[in-house]
């Protein structure tokens, strides 16, 4: 994303650019919302990359189950 500085706003071109790119941010930053609110997932439990690694992909498995429970209406939403 680009920004506006002092004296230099951005131009057409620019803004589009922007508004394209945080339709696309939009979506991945509530994934990572979700683990961060839902699953705990702010720091690792485990020492150790094969650990955290395991624990990481749980997570985001279980992210992907509740995903797609919300989609296909099993569960009831998630209250913020």
């Amino acid at each position: 994303m680009r920004k506006a500085h002092r004296k230099k706003p951005l131009m057409r071109e620019d803004i589009e650019r922007n508004k394209e790119l945080a339709k696309i941010r939009y979506r991945v930053e509530q994934s990572f919302a979700i683990l961060h609110r839902i699953f705990r997932c702010k720091r690792a439990s485990y020492f150790g990359l094969e650990k955290v690694k395991g624990q990481m992909g749980l997570k985001v498995i279980c992210l992907n189950l509740l995903k797609a429970a919300n989609k296909l209406r099993l569960v009831a939403p998630i209250a913020a």
